[in-house]
């Protein structure tokens, strides 16, 4: 019953409440206003800042690869016997499927 009582007295001092007359006007007049897009220019100083950014990461990028050294000479020659690492002899079977 105490809820219900709550619930009562809430909707009666809601109803009691007086509506303020301006607020219609000032929501209306909030939704009429010229919606303008400002465009915002960048300063100079901020593109330059970019661009030199830019061109420090390409010049380090060229410049790291050029640094690469090829250390691999091509007479280093590996033998390595297969039959060792793999037991073939399994494929060279007449009747194997």
């Amino acid at each position: 019953m105490k809820t219900e009582q709550y619930i009562d007295d809430l909707i009666r001092r809601e109803k009691q409440t007086a509506p303020n007359p301006f607020l219609s006007t000032r929501v209306m007049a909030e939704i009429e206003k010229p919606q303008r897009s400002e465009i915002k220019r960048i300063p100079v100083w901020q593109a330059f800042a970019v661009v030199a950014g830019m061109a420090a990461v390409a010049f380090l990028g060229i410049s790291a690869g050029n640094s690469y050294i090829d250390n691999s000479s091509s007479e280093t020659v590996i033998n390595i016997n297969d039959s060792q690492i793999e037991n073939l002899e399994y494929y060279n079977f007449d009747n194997y499927e």
